[in-house]
């Protein structure tokens, strides 16, 4: 099946380079269907070397003009691509369906997320971004004499995005490392994935036609299609690439990262590498909601195959009558769970693999449906005195699976708190604000995580100003960052001090 229209009449297979769809050889991969992990007939050159310093370089040059564009023209070039990618929503989504198995609801939420993403950045340029962050006026009587100086941002450069594997739209070619990046006057170059690589080029070709209409620099993004990681890890290692975005494992992550080090000037990489995300049950759970929560956590686990980066995947239970009651029925609802496709194949297999490792350490109490090539949900359970002493446990598995980990006192979690690696976010159930000791670990937990919930599930990252996403390491790489929210936008700037300019 290959839908058509006007804007993208037929998959070219090909990279877009300094405004044109390219490629120089035919080293080719295909695009796999999610569901039966077969070859679509659509292919995708495989990027060469000489075509990312062409892309490289192009950026460069893209830069110097667009930079001086005005935030009105950026705002405008945002809010145009968010048009394109509505008006030709039903043959993307038709699309990307096929490349990842997720349901048409799901893609639809993550498209009006990408273009809200997009909007957003656009009011912000049109309202609040202002040039000078702050000034003095000078004032030669004083001593010393003062100078006039204004406190400034502007954009870094050329920007590597890496597109995300969980996220095709929201967290891809349009998403919003890109949208950040671009409002702060950064041309991108983005590294599709190869798990769906004819969603990125749909999604450039709507980018495509808003350069056109915006008149904009035609190597303001360009689009690279690779499946080896050589090319990844050539590009951020290119000269003109001034910070680098990735969402994804954190194998791969810190392997980009130790390339950037290789580096003879340094870059900022921002990059979110994983979570578990714990939920801390609270011993004052009552049996009247532990039902209820226990629903919800099921719910968030399997909920788009448990493949979001939010994912509660560790439960923190007492050892409490409502606490075995919150697991009882959670249990219950895993068993009517289906099974599910996931991303591609290779999250399949990760998948699959994980589970037989966390099998051989902790106690599947558990589990759906089963079927060919579908992931099964799955519960595990282990004590806290366990988790500790099993590191295995501590690894995040990419699916619809959680460890349910049973602690006995207050004492015991605060402990737990204490060691907890760095997080996305995390939660606090049955939570008392009257209580001192709740307050205490729930100020302790704040320097673990980079999204503190009170009452409710993890899943569900807002499009908003106020939105938190990222975390201390390993969550992400730089804990002072998120790439959810207006303030991703500040990773793209720097602050830069004119002292004595003529206009002062």
């Amino acid at each position: 099946m290959q839908p058509t229209n006007t804007l993208f009449p037929a998959h070219t297979g090909q990279h877009y380079l300094a405004g044109q769809w390219q490629a120089l050889v035919p080293d080719f991969f295909p695009a796999i269907n999610a569901t039966t992990f077969e070859a679509m007939p659509w292919r995708f050159a495989d990027c060469q070397n000489d075509e990312l310093i062409q892309a490289c370089q192009a950026a460069a040059a893209a830069f110097i003009e667009y930079r001086a564009r005005s935030a009105k023209d950026r705002a405008d070039f945002l809010r145009q691509i968010s048009a394109q990618l509505k008006e030709h929503s039903a043959e993307l989504l038709q699309v990307t369906a096929l490349e990842t198995a997720l349901p048409t609801a799901r893609l639809q939420g993550e498209l009006n997320r990408t273009c809200l993403q997009l909007e957003m950045f656009a009011s912000n340029l049109e309202t609040t971004l202002q040039a000078a962050i702050c000034q003095q006026h000078a004032d030669p009587q004083s001593t010393p004499p003062k100078a006039a100086l204004t406190l400034t941002q502007i954009p870094l450069g050329p920007v590597a995005v890496f597109a995300a594997s969980n996220f095709p739209l929201a967290f891809s070619v349009a998403g919003g490392d890109t949208a950040s990046a671009l409002a702060a006057g950064c041309p991108v170059i983005v590294k599709a994935h190869s798990a769906h690589p004819a969603t990125s080029e749909w999604v450039m070709r709507a980018i495509e036609k808003a350069i056109r209409i915006c008149n904009m620099p035609a190597a303001v993004v360009s689009l690279l299609q690779a499946k080896s990681y050589a090319i990844s890890h050539q590009l951020v290692q290119q000269p003109e690439i001034k910070a680098a975005a990735f969402t994804g494992s954190m194998r791969v992550g810190m392997a980009l990262r130790q390339s950037i080090n290789q580096r003879p000037d340094p870059i900022p990489f921002y990059a979110e590498l994983g979570s578990l995300n714990p939920q801390l049950i609270l011993p004052e759970l009552s049996s009247e909601v532990a039902p209820v929560l226990a629903q919800q956590l099921v719910a968030s686990t399997t909920g788009s195959g448990g493949q979001l980066c939010t994912k509660p995947g560790l439960w923190l239970v007492p050892q409490t009558a409502a606490g075995e009651q919150l697991l009882v029925t959670a249990t219950a609802a895993i068993s009517q769970i289906p099974a599910q496709s996931l991303l591609h194949p290779g999250i399949f297999q990760s998948y699959q693999t994980g589970a037989e490792h966390r099998a051989e350490h902790a106690t599947l109490i558990a589990k759906g449906a089963s079927a060919e090539r579908q992931a099964q949900a799955l519960l595990y359970s282990c004590t806290l005195a366990e988790f500790k002493q099993r590191p295995q446990l501590q690894e995040e598995i990419f699916g619809p699976c959680a460890l349910a980990i049973r602690y006995q006192s207050l004492a015991e979690l605060e402990d737990f708190v204490s060691t907890l690696p760095g997080q996305l976010c995390a939660s606090l159930h049955a939570f008392d604000a009257t209580k001192p000791e709740h307050q205490q670990l729930r100020q302790q937990l704040a320097y673990h995580t980079g999204r503190l919930i009170i009452g409710q599930m993890p899943t569900g990252v807002e499009v908003c100003p106020a939105m938190q996403h990222g975390g201390p390491f390993p969550a992400s790489t730089d804990l002072r960052t998120t790439s959810v929210g207006l303030a991703a936008l500040q990773r793209f700037l720097r602050p830069l001090c004119q002292q004595n300019y003529p206009d002062q």
